[in-house]
């Protein structure tokens, strides 16, 4: 908002002592005391209570959301999930609910409407004034990931005649979120971003100075549309205490400040661990097990369905393992090996895509730079195989045989976790779904047809 509006304050995230928090909430309300539960939640931090709230049973939840105030209410349902914002909104009569979003912050507020069917969303804009319903909705357009879905609207805007004093009155006589002054963004009539001043340079700045003396004139800003990944890499790249984020017009809209960009941080960082093993990041969010197992279950029949590929390929070399039985015993070594290499390349290329440091020039460099590695790799850990398989099976020949697999079957297995990332990244899939099952259930396929292929030819020229 601008210098002449006023500015609302944004709470900050408290302490995470849930378990503690709950069971003295569980035991309050359990004891029939009258005025027990009130007393107990009315001397707790609203954070405390917010992460409370997932171990807590729904009608738990209930009974202690009655009891808070507006503002209360209005941190409970900024730190809860979805699942929970749904349940608690549900028992909650619309004007009520339409007071706790109006005294939200706007993108919190946002946030907390997603989760609800578009039916209340309506209902509740239409109890909340004029102004502040528009800028929820428009705010809900945004998509979650966006920089738009992230970004808040309480910032500090001025005209570029604003002097260092004027801003620096403004935020003496107003109650200001640490947050919201970070930076001021200066903007022309017709709210253009046409500059940006840290609160820093504002206060060493003589009073009288304009803030078009003071501003950076070139701002990094970005679209309400980029993804919030790129908003990261952009905050972290120039070390920005807040992004100012603009529409197709080059008009400003709000900024990501700190919090939020530490929030779609974790948020980022959760969902590409849970990718990693083919989970979701719901798991960690919902406590309901069909719909933990339902993010599951694609995957691992994918992998299973690959898996069968192994079973196809054994069935394929029946007759090599009648000839040589004890090759056998070097099958789980093979594979898990040759999963264990793919794995690590992949997790390189995941990781480098993440930070934006592989773009499409640099992918053919990253394929080649694999490539001495798996080769130094795979001469180790081939040779280790070669006399570890001469001493367990009795003769150089079945050794010859198990390391010279174990060689092919790294080396395919560093160049299959580099690859795939990429043709996931190419496609428009996520990268680090390519990372966990997918990499290492087609490295157990490829890495058993090329030791049963390695296995038939030299044993064959062996004559054993």
């Amino acid at each position: 908002m601008s210098i002449e509006d006023g500015i609302v304050v944004r709470r900050h995230k408290g302490s995470e002592r849930s378990i503690d928090v709950a069971a003295a909430i569980r035991a309050a309300a359990r004891s029939k005391v009258p005025g027990a539960l009130k007393g107990l939640i009315s001397g707790y931090d609203p954070i405390d209570i917010a992460f409370a709230m997932d171990e807590l049973d729904p009608d738990e939840r209930t009974q202690v959301f009655e009891l808070l105030d507006a503002e209360a209410s209005g941190v409970v349902l900024e730190e809860v999930g979805a699942e929970i914002t749904a349940d608690l909104a549900e028992g909650t009569e619309v004007g009520e609910l339409a007071e706790i979003i109006d005294a939200m912050p706007p993108d919190s507020g946002a946030d907390a409407m997603s989760a609800l069917p578009q039916e209340m969303q309506h209902r509740i804009l239409n109890r909340i004034p004029r102004a502040e319903a528009q800028e929820l909705a428009q705010l809900l357009n945004y998509h979650e990931d966006s920089a738009g879905g992230i970004m808040t609207t309480e910032i500090i805007f001025s005209p570029p005649d604003v002097t260092a004093s004027g801003v620096l009155q403004h935020i003496r006589n107003t109650e200001v979120g640490p947050e919201a002054i970070f930076r001021v963004y200066v903007v022309d009539c017709e709210r253009h971003l046409i500059g940006a001043a840290d609160l820093i340079d504002i206060i060493s700045a003589r009073d009288e100075q304009p803030l078009a003396k003071i501003m950076n004139p070139d701002p990094i800003r970005v679209h309400h549309d980029t993804d919030q990944e790129e908003v990261i890499r952009c905050v972290d790249r120039y070390d920005l205490t807040s992004i100012p984020v603009v529409d197709d017009h080059d008009r400003l809209l709000g900024a990501v400040t700190v919090d939020d960009v530490i929030d779609a941080l974790q948020q980022e960082v959760t969902e590409d661990i849970a990718s990693v093993v083919g989970a979701s990041a719901e798991d960690l969010l919902s406590r309901a097990p069909w719909r933990a197992a339902s993010s599951r279950i694609p995957w691992l029949i994918v992998a299973f369905m690959i898996s069968l590929l192994s079973a196809m390929i054994i069935r394929l070399f029946e007759g090599t393992l009648e000839q040589a039985v004890m090759l056998a015993a070097f099958i789980p070594v093979i594979t898990a090996m040759s999963g264990n290499s793919g794995l690590q390349s992949s997790m390189v290329a995941v990781r480098s895509m993440a930070l934006g440091l592989l773009d499409d020039r640099r992918i053919g460099r990253l394929l080649l730079r694999q490539l001495p590695i798996a080769f130094v790799v795979a001469t180790v850990c081939g040779l280790l195989a070669l006399i570890g398989g001469t001493l367990i099976m009795g003769t150089p020949a079945y050794g010859i045989i198990v390391g010279a697999g174990m060689f092919c079957a790294i080396v395919s297995g560093n160049l299959v976790g580099s690859v795939i990332p990429v043709i996931f990244h190419r496609i428009g899939m996520d990268e680090a779904l390519a990372s966990g099952p997918f990499v290492t259930t087609m490295n157990d396929a490829v890495s058993l047809l090329i030791y049963f292929a390695i296995a038939a030819s030299l044993l064959r020229a062996f004559a054993l």
